[in-house]
């Protein structure tokens, strides 16, 4: 955090546990294909074959952000809101609404409702999900820190500042 900015970076390292954890999904999703052998569950092969796309794919993308230099993921500052997993844009705290949180299993992600979402469409990956997000979470845009040098509690620190 530098002075009431909030900058977070991809972590190689955090990046690479994530990436171990793809390459052992993927292994599990093979063994399960029959791969390795005969399957331990006749029938069910398609799960195995849906398990390694899935996490084969996360697998490529987690390393080419691994290799993606120090560039800024997420940026909290007076501006507004820059999440570089949505788009490039920054969002103003006037297109702000609400900020919520939306927790799975210990993991936190920050929830914005945006005034006119249509404004700040996704340009990335995400967007493609945004449907799924959207119901999920009930917000606009999730911004996960995972992956991340960012801490949680530093992030809304800064946004309960710009908020007031």
């Amino acid at each position: 955090m530098i002075g009431q900015t909030f900058i977070a970076r991809y972590s190689f390292w955090r990046l690479g546990l994530l990436a171990l954890a793809a390459v052992a999904f993927v292994a599990l999703g093979l063994f399960l294909a029959g791969v390795f052998g005969s399957t331990p569950r006749p029938g069910g092969e398609w799960v195995g074959w849906l398990s390694a796309g899935f996490f084969g794919l996360c697998g490529i993308i987690v390393v080419r952000r691994m290799f993606s230099g120090g560039s800024e993921v997420v940026r909290i500052s007076a501006t507004g809101i820059y999440f570089k997993s949505w788009s490039e844009q920054t969002i103003p705290w006037s297109e702000v609404v609400d900020i919520t949180i939306w927790e799975f299993r210990r993991q936190k992600s920050i929830v914005l409702h945006l005034r006119h979402p249509d404004r700040y469409p996704s340009t990335r990956l995400l967007g493609i999900m945004a449907g799924a997000n959207r119901a999920l979470t009930g917000g606009d845009i999730p911004i996960s820190l995972t992956g991340t040098d960012g801490r949680f509690a530093e992030a809304m620190a800064v946004i309960s500042y710009y908020r007031r």
